[in-house]
């Protein structure tokens, strides 16, 4: 995890000076994923896979946050994704913020999205199942061509 700061330590020359470095422990023998792993979903808030993370030990910038447990993702039937996805059972997590409250989710992942309703955000339910194979969904499957607002730090 990499976050804007000025303090010494962690620090990566090929970032640059004004960012910091924490690194965040996983349980996952073969992690290949953080979007199944590790998701900052708006300032105070990070979503986490208890399969591969100890919340006990994240660093430090994240002990005043609300730590926001994963359930357990809703099996998916289909045999051909369950072969092929390389995100795994997790995919659940995969989701895209719009803004700090609304964000899109795989309408298959109904545990996932109530969850995200219980924790105050507005969850919009899609169809994006079939990119599983590729490696992801909404987070994967989606690049920024244009934000508006300003650069802001989740970090102060």
């Amino acid at each position: 995890m990499i976050n804007q700061d000025t303090s010494p330590e962690r620090r990566d020359p090929d970032l640059g000076s004004g960012y910091r470095i924490h690194e965040i422990e996983s349980r996952c023998r073969m992690p290949m994923h953080i979007d199944t792993t590790l998701l900052l979903l708006s300032p105070g808030k990070v979503l986490v896979n208890p399969e591969y993370i100890d919340v006990n030990r994240l660093p430090d910038v994240l002990s005043s946050w609300d730590i926001l447990i994963a359930p357990e993702p809703n099996p998916i039937d289909e045999r051909l994704l369950k072969i092929t996805s390389m995100c795994g059972k997790w995919l659940s997590m995969n989701i895209l913020m719009i803004d700090e409250k609304r964000v899109i989710a795989e309408r298959h992942h109904t545990d996932m999205l109530r969850a995200l309703e219980k924790w105050g955000f507005e969850p919009i339910p899609c169809d994006l199942l079939h990119y599983a194979p590729f490696g992801g969904s909404f987070h994967c499957a989606t690049l920024d061509v244009r934000r508006r607002g300003t650069l802001e730090s989740y970090f102060r």
